[in-house]
């Protein structure tokens, strides 16, 4: 045990070392390269913006995996998927990509996982099976669910240390899951690598930050979520399942469910960059970015200390309807409420 606990921990500083150093490098990169993120209305930061720290979490991910843990088929399409999702991002944030070419990476990506470990996702085609689904339908909607919530990362990606402190307090509670578990240690040095590889970044990226991790960093850091979250599963396919994978991913989730809600209340285009999200909303109330990123930190905590009860200590059936039921009011007044705020504040798409 205490030489688990040892490995792990360099496992945890080793990426958050190789991050933290490679961040400066990114940074110079970007301004040699003149990959700059500059101020336009939706965006939060008054001053021009080096981007590319999504390469420096990529280096502190990928060359931690490879030095310590054992490169199984998993892993090599993780990380395989994750490079083509990276140079995907990275010309997206040079050259702004249209969004289907954007969205054919990202398909791309989540596709190399699926296919390739498509047996690790059988006990999800076996309960589909019952209602007459057929296998492909199930692992296309698998694949939807990863691009799903990769551009949710993308769209909370707009404030310093956002997306990257809340991927670390997700890393950190599928970590917990796995321990509670049991076993498949390269899922938790994967889990490990990202938390530390975020926090590495978080040094030169919470407020005031000095760099941005761009699209290329946001998309990846979803991508990699979703795809470890699925990996962690192994048990049948459940209500307990899916509630508790949504607590897991709740901030993001709901940021991009209420986009799409609040984008058609608006009827304004789906893919429009708008200054109604929930941080907006939250800095709109008069909080400072400091403390609005504080308070979706803590919320982030909450739902991941919930999702931690369902998926890793279980609770009765009873228990978990009333969740269900409740989770369900809450996201409906959640949206109806920050509608009528970013109403209010004319900050909503018009």
């Amino acid at each position: 045990m205490e030489h688990d606990f040892i490995f792990f921990g360099l496992v945890f500083i080793t990426s958050f070392t190789v991050a933290a150093l490679a961040t400066p490098l990114a940074s110079r990169l970007a301004m040699k390269g003149a990959v700059i993120d500059h101020p336009e209305k939706h965006k939060t930061h008054g001053k021009a913006k080096p981007l590319l720290g999504g390469l420096a979490i990529f280096c502190g991910f990928a060359a931690t995996i490879f030095i310590f843990l054992d490169v199984d088929d998993k892993l090599l399409s993780l990380v395989t998927a994750t490079l083509i999702l990276l140079i995907t991002g990275i010309l997206d944030d040079v050259y702004n990509l249209k969004p289907l070419i954007k969205a054919a990476g990202q398909t791309a990506s989540a596709s190399i996982v699926i296919v390739w470990n498509a047996h690790l996702f059988r006990f999800m085609v076996d309960y589909f099976e019952r209602f007459f689904i057929p296998e492909y339908i199930v692992l296309g909607l698998i694949i939807g669910w990863i691009v799903l919530m990769i551009n949710a990362f993308n769209l909370i990606d707009g404030m310093d240390g956002l997306a990257a402190g809340t991927a670390a307090i997700i890393f950190i509670a599928m970590a917990v899951l796995s321990i509670i578990e049991g076993g498949r240690p390269n899922i938790l040095g994967v889990q490990l690598i990202g938390a530390g590889a975020c926090l590495g970044f978080l040094i030169f990226n919470f407020n005031p930050a000095k760099i941005f991790m761009g699209d290329a960093g946001s998309m990846l850091l979803g991508f990699v979520l979703a795809t470890t979250h699925l990996y962690t599963i192994k048990y049948p396919f459940s209500a307990a399942l899916v509630l508790g994978s949504f607590f897991i991913f709740a901030y993001p989730a709901l940021d991009v469910s209420y986009a799409i809600y609040r984008r058609i209340c608006n009827r304004t285009p789906l893919f429009q960059a708008d200054r109604g999200h929930i941080h907006h909303v939250l800095r709109s109330m008069g909080l400072s970015a400091r403390k609005t990123v504080l308070v979706l930190y803590a919320v982030n905590i909450f739902f991941a200390k919930m999702a931690i009860i369902l998926l890793g200590l279980g609770i009765s059936p009873r228990i978990l309807l009333l969740t269900g039921i409740f989770t369900v009011l809450f996201v409906i007044l959640l949206f109806k409420l920050l509608l009528l705020v970013s109403a209010q504040n004319e900050i909503g798409v018009r």
